[in-house]
């Protein structure tokens, strides 16, 4: 990704109160930068919004409330946030926070375990701040080594960092993006699904359980592995082997399986005194406070979470509908936070993918009515029970049916192909309604052995290609080099991630870096599909890049597709929605040497949004066969697809269009 095509030079100004200076970590929702403050001349973090997200409402909202109830958070340990404001000259929102720079716990533990006087200052330091996160009806969700910073490398300054996933206590989505929070060597079992799934300030009690027992031995607890390891683990107490025997009441207690069964709030931790007794709890004490409210909405994503070291490279993207574009504007949220160096940045995230060519200024129109899913929620979205029960239906009209667009889009620049303004001919009806697609459960099974003379590239691609994790997965790699991977992945679930990226590790001797789209459950027959193409080599893989993956109403849907060699057959371009319905989108496409562009300009007829696949594929006839479909139901459609006529090769990416 070219970061500099977005970033700030140092110098610029930010309502005249922070001032740039150099920039920490581009990700997918904002780019952090360190700053000063101009008038008293002290060190900042500011978090500026990316302006692909300026204009969406539901991230402009969490970034707001990410600052309001994070800026109530006051504590010594507590990474301070200062101000949310919109700079009114360059049109950005930014967030400015307390700037630490030190080791994490996680870089210190690399050198050894603590010595038991410094475990018992920092379990006091570090309750007492979780005791004032939890007093604010807040949890953190994601504690860890990684997201304790030891301030110039000081015990007695730690700071705990990183609340981009922590959830209001009293409901409503995760503070900037939802989904598996935690990496998974440290969450609770109630995180992973087991004792009724409900995280509450007692899940931050087990995980900080976790952290307290690595800094004393120096060695992380294996709570990691398959799926089915990851829960059983987590059954029963976690094995305390080499802890010094001062400290194995409280973490017995601080380890109970069982919430119920943990202390009642951070306050009894950071009271206990080292070699004191720490009493298992009563089943039916109250957990944390008396409430009226009702408890927490858990979102789709608080389930079976990833293995060990997962949020250090995996990105999870998430959308309103349970997609997330892996494009250009694709929304991502680093799940954890990356092992710092010594002199390491506060906060680390993975770039997104870069931007497709913006598409030329002439275009067909193509019409829209949107519909919300209902059988699928949003990570970011109010829970279930508060959406909107009016259901609409969805077409995405056929390129013959649409009329001229009468609103003058905007116009990027030419490096894109010009699409005609006469419609193509070819004409797909639109498909109603499909009955909904139910996903068994996926079950890992052992990838294929590949040769031993194949280079190190060939290896890791056929490990990708022949992975079997359950029948709604897919996994295509982005960029392959001998020692490095990065990858992205579809499913209606995320445990299948936790066990790829568990085997992947265990064969290839190192950890890859994978995006992952979670789909609804109507689009697992696409999902199916993909897996059943053919993947490329390192000369003739597919690739397709959007130039928005959300996409404002009246604006382009326009992309490219590289990696397209005329000699091995046509080329097709779908459009899948959430309720896996298709529409062929490939007369719209002109192909030129370097690949192919398409631009298809959408208009809203409702205030709703429609999320969904855009799959790419070349095959013989694959043209025909593509005009040629007329099946309702998703599973029928593309088993045709596949029976009609050889696809030789196949690529994905996800799209949002937005009111």
């Amino acid at each position: 990704m070219n970061v500099g095509a977005h970033l700030l030079p140092a110098g610029t100004r930010l309502n005249n109160l922070y001032e740039i200076e150099e920039h920490i970590a581009d990700g997918g929702i904002g780019t952090v930068y360190k700053a000063r403050d101009v008038e008293s001349g002290d060190p900042v973090a500011v978090k500026v919004l990316l302006a692909t997200f300026s204009r969406d409402p539901m991230i402009l909202d969490l970034f707001k409330r990410e600052a309001k109830i994070l800026r109530k958070l006051k504590h010594d340990a507590l990474t301070q946030y200062y101000v949310f404001a919109k700079e009114p000259t360059l049109g950005i929102y930014y967030l400015a926070m307390e700037f630490v720079s030190g080791p994490s716990l996680s870089t210190r533990l690399e050198s050894g375990p603590l010595e038991p006087e410094a475990v018992a200052r920092l379990i006091k330091r570090l309750a007492e701040a979780l005791q004032a996160v939890h007093d604010r009806e807040v949890i953190h969700r994601d504690l860890s080594p990684d997201n304790v910073i030891l301030q110039n490398g000081d015990v007695a300054q730690a700071k705990i960092i990183d609340f981009g996933i922590s959830r209001a206590n009293t409901g409503g989505p995760t503070i900037i993006g939802d989904g598996f929070a935690g990496k998974v060597n440290y969450v609770s079992p109630e995180q992973v699904g087991i004792f009724d799934a409900k995280v509450t300030a007692r899940s931050d009690i087990y995980s900080l359980g976790l952290v307290i027992a690595e800094a004393l031995t120096g060695k992380q607890i294996d709570m990691g592995g398959t799926q089915v390891q990851i829960v059983d683990k987590r059954r029963q107490t976690p094995p305390l082997e080499g802890i010094d025997n001062r400290f194995r009441p409280l973490l017995e207690a601080m380890l109970q399986p069982d919430p119920a069964n943990r202390p009642a709030s951070m306050k009894e931790i950071a009271d206990w005194t080292l070699g004191a007794p720490m009493g298992r709890q009563d089943q039916d004490r109250t957990i944390i406070r008396p409430s009226s409210a009702p408890p927490p909405e858990q979102s789709a994503l608080d389930q079976p979470p990833p293995q060990a070291n997962w949020g250090k490279r995996i990105l999870v993207a998430l959308s309103l509908l349970g997609f997330a574009g892996v494009g250009a504007g694709g929304v991502y949220f680093l799940v954890g936070q990356s092992v710092p160096e010594q002199d390491q940045k506060p906060v680390l995230v993975a770039p997104p993918r870069p931007n497709a060519p913006d598409a030329p200024s002439q275009q067909t129109n193509v019409t829209q009515q949107t519909q919300t899913p209902t059988t699928q929620q949003s990570a970011t979205q109010q829970p279930v029970s508060q959406q909107p029960t009016e259901t609409q239906t969805t077409a995405l009209q056929s390129p013959s049916t649409q009329t001229p667009e009468t609103q003058s889009p905007t116009t990027p620049d030419n490096t894109v192909p010009t699409i005609p303004t006469t419609p193509p001919e070819e004409t797909v009806d639109t498909k109603p309604e499909p009955t909904e697609t139910v996903t068994r459960p996926p079950v890992a099974t052992d990838p294929q052995e590949t040769p031993e003379n194949v280079t190190p590239e060939d290896r890791i691609r056929n490990f990708v290609s022949s992975y079997q994790a359950g029948d709604c997965m897919y996994l295509q790699p982005i960029e392959i080099a001998s020692r490095s991977a990065e990858i992205e992945g579809f499913a209606s679930r995320t445990p299948p991630f936790i066990s790829f990226d568990s085997d992947f590790t265990q064969s290839q001797g190192f950890e890859a870096k994978i995006q992952v789209n979670l789909v609804s459950d109507a689009q697992c027959p696409a999902i199916a599909f993909l897996r059943g193409t053919p993947q490329g080599n390192a000369k003739t893989e597919l690739r397709l890049d959007m130039q928005r993956t959300v996409v404002p109403n009246g604006s382009n849907m326009a992309g490219r597709i590289s990696g397209y060699e005329p000699s091995t057959g046509g080329l097709g371009l779908i459009f899948v929605n959430s309720k896996g319905e298709t529409v062929n989108l490939s007369p719209y496409l002109q192909t030129d040497d370097r690949g192919a562009g398409f631009v298809v300009p959408l208009t809203l007829k409702t205030s709703t949004e429609e999320t969904g696949l855009i799959i790419a594929m070349v095959g013989p006839d694959i043209t025909k066969t593509l005009s040629e479909r007329r099946e309702n139901d998703p599973e029928d459609y593309f088993e045709k697809l596949m029976q009609d006529g050889p696809v030789l090769r196949a690529t994905a990416t996800t799209v949002k269009v937005v009111p």
